[in-house]
């Protein structure tokens, strides 16, 4: 019963921080209908709120709006590498002329907005918002609304930091997810519909916890729900490889979920009393490169309660389960202050070992004169004529390519002269005995 009345409590306390304000809006839109509207009528809502409520707040808005369009142009330069690559590979530089490539730079342009909206998450400070009228008169280009949003002041207060800071934190989230099986059971014998309705609370709980103990080098942490959990299951589906992209949200990001395994153990009605048992995991993942950075079993606990009502039950078995995985968030809080943000993915094939002990040996090597760009190896496949590398690092690709040519020698098994190619797809590595 603490656990849920503490964030009734919590609740209470936030529910002053907001800002209820009505706009009338104008936009010139090239889209086919009204849902098609909404995000950009919402978006210039927004936008006048904030500039209303900049005074009472205490900032200035003008330099407010000219560190968002400087910390945008960054990104939408970002975005333009990354389409082209996408869309040409790896050397688009030598297969596209000037004139191709500005001819695709070009109409790009058409999602400059869309990705405003993105990049600067604005539209993530409301906490309600409703059209009121919406409207395109004579089917034109032009759409006026009615607008009323409810700004959360708190998350307003956050997003005009980020914007108006010159330092950009390491990783902008902690992407907070949670997944709950349940084994020889379902939600109706708890009086639930949804797992949702059982979860809410304790991300909310564990939500709080990594604000409050959150590294320096992190900028926030959120309940990873609906379309985030959508964008978690497409990330999933990207090769981890060479020339790895993700989507621009979701960009030094990292991940953090929790997987439990719940069972009834037993119910005697008479005593109105439920055992539960319960295990499972934790871990985090970096949205870069998908390396697991850090993974924590979570041992199997079993609680017994007796003459609680259905929501005195949901509420003990939920603060248990909160509990649960506290330790392994100290130790992953710890190590994600002391990470090094990699960017980059190569994959290395080696040729010519004698044994896996050569291959070991060479990544010894490489990890000794990679420090300077952060290098991290990973032994993805071994076979006897050849082994497979993936190597993370910070920096450009050419710092990995100037790495390689680096190397002349190893000395192992045998003495091999170290030979360093590029197929056009893949980095090679020889190792020719003397």
């Amino acid at each position: 019963m603490k656990f849920f009345l503490l964030l009734i409590l919590m609740t209470a306390s936030v529910s002053w921080a907001q800002l209820l304000t009505e706009k009338k809006v104008t936009r010139q839109l090239n889209v086919p209908n009204a849902d098609g509207a909404k995000p950009y009528l919402l978006y210039t809502a927004t936008s006048e709120a904030i500039a209303q409520y900049s005074t009472e707040l205490g900032f200035n808005h003008e330099e407010f709006q000219k560190k968002l369009q400087e910390k945008f142009e960054k990104h939408f330069e970002n975005y333009r590498e990354r389409k082209l690559f996408e869309r040409f590979g790896k050397n688009y530089q030598a297969s596209l002329t000037p004139e191709q490539k500005t001819e695709f730079l070009n109409g790009l342009e058409a999602h400059r907005e869309a990705e405003l909206i993105k990049f600067t998450r604005i539209l993530e400070i409301l906490d309600q918002f409703q059209f009121k009228t919406i409207e395109n008169p004579n089917a034109t280009s032009t759409w006026n609304a009615t607008v009323e949003v409810n700004i959360n002041r708190v998350k307003l207060d956050k997003l005009v930091q980020r914007m108006m800071s010159e330092v950009t934190k390491q990783y902008p989230r902690i992407n907070l997810i949670s997944e709950i099986n349940l084994i020889g059971m379902d939600w109706n014998e708890l009086g639930l519909e949804r797992e949702l309705s059982f979860s809410s609370p304790i991300m909310t709980s564990w939500q709080n916890w990594l604000a409050s103990n959150q590294p320096a080098n992190v900028e926030e942490v959120v309940q990873c729900l609906d379309e985030c959990l959508i964008n978690f299951k497409r990330w999933q589906e990207v090769s981890q490889d060479e020339g790895m992209q993700v989507s621009p949200e979701l960009q030094n990001n990292l991940w953090l979920k929790v997987s439990f395994n719940l069972r009834r153990v037993r119910h005697l009605q008479s005593l109105n009393e439920w055992t539960f048992e319960w295990d499972g995991s934790a871990i985090l993942l970096d949205a870069n490169t998908k390396r697991l950075l850090a993974s924590e079993t979570l041992p199997l606990q079993t609680r017994t309660w007796r003459g609680l009502d259905q929501k005195g039950l949901n509420s003990a078995l939920a603060s248990q389960m909160y509990r649960t995985p506290i330790s392994a968030f100290s130790t992953f809080t710890k190590k994600i202050g002391d990470l090094p943000q990699l960017n980059r993915i190569a994959r290395l094939i080696v040729q010519g070992q004698n044994n896996l002990g050569d291959v070991l040996q060479l990544m010894e090597l490489l990890r000794k004169e990679g420090k300077g760009i952060n290098l991290e190896l990973q032994l993805d496949r071994f076979s006897h004529n050849e082994a497979q590398l993936l190597g993370f690092y910070q920096g450009e690709e050419k710092s990995f390519t100037d790495l390689l040519s680096r190397l002349k020698e190893l000395k192992s098994s045998h003495s091999y002269s170290l030979v360093n190619e590029f197929t056009g797809i893949h980095h090679v590595l020889k190792l020719i005995a003397e």
